[in-house]
């Protein structure tokens, strides 16, 4: 094994009044614990040698190296995104990532976090709590790029973080929000 990619989310209801304790654990299970689950467990596979596979383009893993990357949302680092279980979970993953660089030292094996801004994943958020910032309009306004992103620029970032381009990077978190934490951090929007 030399990738892991941990990216699950859900978004919970959106106001603490909303939130019962199941919200909030199911927020952690769904969020974190997967995260949790490949740092625990990805790492004695990725530590595992082999050599020149039979198959085409095989290539000898002659040293133990890894990488996982954890997808979540830059409510991560700081609140005001979505409701509180969300950004709570979105918290605990990246200290997921952080806790990992002690956790992982000497394998070889590096974890990073991606804290994804507003990305149109083909989610419709209308409705009981509906979310102004999916319109076209605040995306001009808020987002450095004036668009939400996709999800294959997303995939590009974990691509990097997968590759051995970022072999001297672990513990980091990449934004990729397209510049609105920069434009106006308070509004950023999922």
């Amino acid at each position: 094994l030399d990738v892991w990619v941990s990216a699950t989310s859900i978004l919970g209801p959106a106001t603490i009044t909303t939130t019962s304790p199941s919200d909030l654990i199911s927020a952690f299970t769904t969020n974190t614990l997967p995260s949790f689950y490949a740092l625990k467990y990805a790492p004695a596979a990725m530590q595992k040698t082999t050599p020149k596979g039979q198959y085409p383009n095989a290539a000898p893993k002659t040293e133990p190296y890894g990488s996982i990357v954890v997808v979540t949302s830059v409510a991560a680092t700081y609140g005001g995104c979505w409701g509180p279980a969300f950004t709570m979970a979105a918290h605990a993953a990246l200290g997921i990532v952080r806790a990992g660089v002690g956790v992982l030292k000497g394998t070889g094996v590096r974890i990073n976090a991606i804290t994804a801004g507003q990305i149109d994943v083909g989610v419709d958020l209308s409705g009981e709590h509906s979310v102004a910032l999916q319109k076209r309009e605040p995306q001009e306004k808020v987002i450095g790029l004036e668009r939400a992103g996709r999800p294959e620029e997303v995939g590009r970032v974990a691509g990097f973080l997968a590759s051995g381009f970022s072999s001297y990077i672990t513990g980091a978190e990449l934004r990729v929000d397209g510049g609105a934490s920069v434009m106006n951090p308070l509004t950023v929007p999922v």
